[in-house]
């Protein structure tokens, strides 16, 4: 969700929402950067722009992310890793994620079905967007 969100001025704006609070977990951070540029590259070559286009579009997303997220320390999370290994059935790989919302009792904004039944509330980019669309400023 969050390279998508990103890679678009719409979802860097829903990511600046000041009714909303983002956290991920700090492994994440290494996972985005890698991920980020092979997409903003990708982005550039398929549309056959210029590599500025891409080098503004990577200074936003960091803007982005930098502004609006907070990286948790692997401390405030690393005491839930078992029970969130245990509820991480469907991906074992996203037990950070499971353990930082545990320990913010937050949900988890996702498009896929990875994290369902972990016993953590999940958020689409759509039923998110509805309850912002509901919400005042």
């Amino acid at each position: 969700v969050l390279v998508g969100e990103l890679l678009r001025a719409a979802g860097r704006e829903r990511l600046g929402d000041d009714r909303i609070e983002l956290f991920f977990p700090e492994w994440m951070a290494g996972e985005l950067s890698v991920e980020l540029p092979r997409r903003i590259a990708a982005f550039v070559k398929h549309r056959h722009l210029p590599v500025e286009v891409g080098d503004e579009l990577a200074a936003a997303c960091r803007s982005a992310i930098d502004g609006n997220i907070t990286v948790l320390d692997g401390a405030i999370y690393s005491a839930l890793e078992d029970e969130a290994r245990s509820r991480s059935l469907r991906d074992p790989a996203d037990w950070p994620v499971v353990a930082c919302a545990m320990a913010l009792s937050a949900g988890i904004w996702t498009n896929d079905n990875d994290f369902l039944g972990t016993g953590i509330a999940t958020w689409t980019t759509e039923s998110l967007t509805a309850w912002l669309d509901r919400q005042p400023r």
